[in-house]
């Protein structure tokens, strides 16, 4: 029996000094909520559970970022949505002033003074839209650019696409985009007229059809004709074959209008009837049929297709571009990639003298130009693109993020490139007081509707795929990552408690067992004192 060290005790004592420790360990954990409250409590799930927690917190605040992202696209919408009321005012003042019958100049003056009023405030909208400090419709949260070189316009630019140069990207073109075209092989005359002549137009589904055998249409050609053969000296048959073509073309132009046809019908220099789809590229198609052999069909009531267009052709930066029509687009992968030029340069006609076998010259005619003249001799110009799009983060990681590219809307920057015989560049131009003005004033109103309708089709396709989706998606991550991570790092109450319930039990015992193991050296030292007396 030993009395310097009691073995007994200090077992007790360990077991005591355990049950403590999970006592501590269940008070901390019923306390906090948490299973993990350091990393000795678990080094893996302390790692799984912090990195849940990052990512929660991105979540939110990525949320955040979308409600706050829609309603910017809410602001810019609201102001397009006005934009868009004054345009449809714009149209209706442009197609009343084109009923020339019952307008007076006063009338088309007061017309034209709203038209500048309205121009006006669709400049201070573009201006004064703003979300915070930032200006939204003016440009200055977009991409331009612009073009250097005869016959080129800056389109467009995608948000992705990156800023040029100093010196811009380089455009070179190497085809001239074409429209599709029907042209005759002889010309109209006093004499191939005697039998009438029907043409026959065909182009998108739609017809067009003259026929100089009846009515007055035969009434006024006879009459030419019979003057031309009577009296040639009066009436010089080349003259009247002239005054034949012109009739027969206006009244051929005024069956395309009436039918809708994408089609416009002339005269060339030469005297040959040529008919002309209205778009440039490949994919417009039309036929003619001709009574007589050679003026609009190769045989005589049998359709002749017309000759196919081109589309332009060549390089943005050095680097083959996608031709569509006018239009040249730098494909993605590109260093342009995502630029819009296009190229208005059309293939003409230039007259060259007609010569004698001896050199001598003795009239002139009219031959088209080739490909090579025009576009020969090197680069056509430059497009400088200057890009302010702005970022988007969409999502809690690097690079879930999505550029929005909002234009300048001003008016200047509305309907160009719309081809009109009034000169107007873009809708800052158009004028009312004249009918001609009134009719291209028309188109130009009608091509600024489709810009800002597109791009409120844009806006509305961002905020709905992009931003609402993603509130809804974020939530959900949110979610289900706040219960994972809860299932690692929360502390099971029930679990705790039981298990505090019998540590606690456990530890009571441990302190009556430690009372009884110091009561053994008690005993020894009680014979010592026995043995004394």
């Amino acid at each position: 029996m030993r009395i310097k060290h009691n073995i007994s005790s200090l077992n007790s004592l360990r077991h005591a000094g355990n049950t403590m420790d999970r006592v501590k360990d269940s008070l901390q954990k019923l306390s906090s909520g948490l299973s993990i409250n350091s990393g000795a409590d678990s080094p893996a799930n302390l790692i799984a559970s912090e990195r849940m927690r990052g990512r929660i917190i991105g979540l939110q605040q990525a949320h955040e970022n979308a409600s706050l992202s829609v309603s910017i696209v809410q602001t810019a919408e609201g102001a397009l949505n006005e934009i868009s009321s004054i345009l449809l005012r714009l149209k209706q003042l442009t197609v009343h002033a084109a009923n020339e019958a019952t307008n007076d100049k006063q009338m088309l003056a007061a017309d034209q003074q709203e038209i500048e009023h309205l121009l006006s405030s669709l400049d201070r909208i573009a201006k004064n839209t703003v979300w915070g400090t930032k200006n939204l419709l003016d440009g200055s949260m977009g991409v331009n650019g612009t073009t250097v070189g005869e016959n080129l316009r800056f389109i467009s630019a995608e948000a992705y696409t990156n800023m040029s140069p100093e010196d811009g990207f380089e455009i070179d073109i190497t085809q001239v985009a074409t429209r599709a075209e029907k042209k005759g092989t002889i010309p109209i005359n006093v004499e191939n007229m005697g039998e009438g002549l029907v043409l026959f137009l065909n182009e998108g589904g739609k017809n067009a059809t003259i026929d100089t055998r009846f009515g007055d249409f035969k009434v006024e050609i006879e009459k030419i004709r019979k003057n031309a053969i009577e009296n040639p000296q009066r009436f010089p048959p080349e003259d009247m074959s002239r005054d034949i073509r012109t009739i027969v073309v206006n009244r051929l132009q005024s069956a395309i209008d009436e039918a809708g046809l994408a089609l416009h019908a002339f005269m060339d220099p030469n005297g040959l009837l040529t008919v002309r789809h209205n778009d440039f590229g490949d994919k417009a198609i039309f036929s003619v049929t001709s009574s007589i052999a050679g003026i609009g069909s190769e045989e005589a009531n049998v359709a002749s297709f017309s000759k196919a267009g081109k589309n332009v052709e060549g390089t943005i930066a050095g680097q083959i571009a996608m031709g569509d029509g006018q239009f040249l687009t730098a494909i993605d992968g590109t260093k342009a990639s995502g630029v819009t030029v296009a190229y208005e340069r059309e293939i003409g006609l230039k007259e060259v003298p007609v010569l004698d076998q001896r050199g001598v010259q003795v009239g002139t005619e009219f031959i088209e130009e080739s490909n090579e003249e025009v576009v020969g001799g090197g680069p056509e110009g430059y497009v400088h693109v200057a890009q302010f799009s702005n970022e988007f983060q969409l999502g809690p990681n690097a690079g879930q993020s999505e550029r929005l590219s909002l234009k300048n809307v001003k008016a200047n920057m509305l309907g160009q490139g719309i081809e009109n015989n009034s000169g107007f560049q873009s809708l800052t131009d158009i004028d009312v007081t004249t009918s001609q003005g009134a009719q291209d004033s028309n188109k130009v109103v009608d091509a600024a509707i489709d810009q800002i309708s597109t791009l409120r089709a844009d806006l509305g396709a961002f905020q709905k795929n992009a931003l609402e989706s993603n509130l809804n998606s974020l939530r959900i991550a949110e979610e289900n990552l706040t219960s994972a991570e809860s299932t690692i790092r929360d502390a099971d109450v029930a679990q705790q408690m039981s298990q505090l319930t019998g540590d606690q039990i456990m530890l009571s015992a441990n302190t009556a067992m430690i009372a009884q193991a110091n009561q053994v050296p008690r005993t020894v030292l009680g014979l010592i004192e026995n043995s004394s007396f």
